[in-house]
């Protein structure tokens, strides 16, 4: 992975654009967007992010098609930002789809595993290093309604606003700014 290019942008207009794309592409699913109607500034690589973004938006849509159409209803994708008092920038991913699985679901970001027959399973991976290197991470989570039954997944991706801590061409995990907490993108846990 090529080392990002951190430039201060407004990250309400990249997930925008995202999102336009995937709504002319699939106009069959209804993707909304819950975004700050003001810019939202933050240091990124704005091409990593639009392709993290991209791969967590594509497995979305995959997970709903999974479903067969008379199971599943309409399928439906949320993406919702928010800045947290702690400095960082979360981008929830929430679908309709298959949901993930319970037991050994953080594997999911190991290259080359999959559910998916004739998935690569490098999509999750590449997630993850591109979130690493921002000096954050991913979550695979059920719906946060999954409890009343509902199915599907929540992707949350995140990283500090402005950029991170420390240098990760090495691959370390970096620091969260605010919590001290390092992320593994492995497992998905903070330690």
């Amino acid at each position: 992975m090529p080392k990002p290019s951190l430039l201060r942008e407004d990250i309400v207009e990249t997930i925008r654009q995202i999102v336009f794309l995937w709504r002319v592409g699939n106009p069959e699913v209804t993707i909304e967007e819950s975004l700050p109607s003001e810019p939202v500034s933050a240091r990124f690589d704005r091409r990593l992010i639009s392709q993290a973004l991209t791969n967590v938006i594509k497995n979305a849509t995959e997970a709903i098609d999974a479903i067969p159409i008379e199971e599943r209803g309409h399928g439906r994708i949320d993406v919702r930002l928010e800045r947290l008092d702690d400095g960082r920038i979360v981008i929830d991913v929430i679908d309709n789809g298959k949901g993930l699985p319970a037991d050994q679901r953080q594997k999911l970001l190991e290259p080359y595993m999959t559910t998916r027959e004739g998935g690569t399973g490098l999509g999750l991976a590449i997630v993850g290093k591109i979130l690493e290197d921002h000096g954050g991470g991913i979550e695979l989570l059920d719906r946060p309604d999954a409890s009343s039954g509902a199915r599907g997944a929540r992707i949350r991706l995140w990283f500090p606003e402005a950029g991170p801590t420390q240098d990760v061409e090495d691959g370390d995990n970096a620091a969260s700014p605010a919590s001290g907490l390092n992320h593994d993108r492995r497992n998905g846990i903070g330690s």
